[in-house]
């Protein structure tokens, strides 16, 4: 893949290819509902357009108490694709350095009292960072020069990069996608698959014990755990205009999805396993708004309303 090619992918790498969806289980979303409760001891971190710029976005929380959004730590970061500790202090992120060259994004680290700085990591574009729970270890998807991609681990600090290498079948030109490791730090849920046909595997952290969770003749990509480590929400896809939220018993296999219309993305679990927040254009189809929504399909409530796109939420400990 050329330079030219790069740069006009550079605003959604974090993209998916488009595919289809089987049965739904919820026939019509629910109603809104009032905002959160006061008692939430965690925030939800996400990314937001820059007005008039739809090639930037800026790193925002939206308190779940009072809903005002303010800066990530104090701090004006431009950035995609957040990842967070689960002590709230580190956030690792996407940025784009430089369209000058090959490497032209790369990741970053921020922590509740330091700037901004770039992880040291090998040559190539990276996207789609997974911080575990520790905050100590990286996962994250990197492109090589011929455009395909690949799933690496990394420590958090740039050294020990090393490539996940998957017993996966031979002759074929593999895709990896959104990482995410498990509340116990000991594996890793990621899409992996022909383009245009992603399935959702689980693998330990160091290689071993590859799973493939999903088969179907679509995408199945943004995995997040539930708290619990045995359940799974992720997105199937029908086409760039349509995708679901689905859930999965890892145990059983059995699943059901939100039959929200049009186009649903990324999402996370809050730390109570209460609720998932996604994005969503459900409403008004023209950009992406935060929702959150229960495990059982009950008190679909809209966080944002604005002509802001947001994506990438993530709940963040105060």
């Amino acid at each position: 893949m050329n330079l030219t090619a790069l740069r006009r992918i550079a605003p959604v790498l974090a993209l998916s290819a488009a595919t289809s969806l089987t049965a739904c289980a919820y026939d019509s979303p629910a109603a809104p509902e009032p905002g959160p409760t006061l008692e939430a001891s965690h925030d939800l971190l996400f990314e937001q357009a820059v007005p008039g710029n739809i090639n930037e976005s800026q790193l925002k929380v939206r308190d779940d108490r009072t809903g005002v959004v303010r800066d990530l730590f104090g701090q004006t970061i431009s950035g995609a694709q957040p990842t967070v500790s689960a002590d709230g202090q580190r956030v690792v992120y996407a940025a784009i350095r430089s369209l000058d060259d090959y490497d032209f994004q790369d990741l970053f680290l921020v922590t509740r009292t330091s700037a901004p700085r770039r992880i040291a990591l090998a040559t190539g574009p990276e996207f789609s960072p997974a911080l575990s729970p520790n905050g100590q270890r990286l996962a994250f998807i990197k492109m090589t020069e011929e455009g395909n991609t690949q799933l690496y681990v990394a420590d958090v600090d740039g050294r020990n990069e090393t490539a996940v290498s998957l017993a996966l079948a031979p002759g074929l030109r593999y895709g990896y996608s959104t990482p995410a490791w498990s509340p116990d730090g000991t594996r890793l849920l990621f899409s992996a698959g022909e383009p245009g046909r992603l399935h959702l595997h689980v693998v330990n952290a160091n290689g071993s014990g590859l799973r493939q969770l999903t088969d179907t003749s679509v995408s199945d990509i943004d995995g997040a755990w539930a708290p619990d480590g045995q359940t799974i929400a992720y997105v199937r896809t029908v086409s760039p205009s349509q995708s679901q939220i689905m859930i999965r018993h890892l145990s059983t296999g059995a699943e059901r999805a939100f039959s929200f219309p049009w186009r649903n993305r990324q999402p996370a679990w809050s730390p109570d396993g209460q609720r998932i927040a996604f994005v969503s254009n459900m409403t008004d189809n023209q950009d992406l708004e935060l929702y959150t929504v229960r495990p059982d399909g009950s008190g679909l409530t809209r966080l944002t309303d604005d002509m802001l796109r947001q994506q990438s939420p993530r709940w963040i400990a105060r």
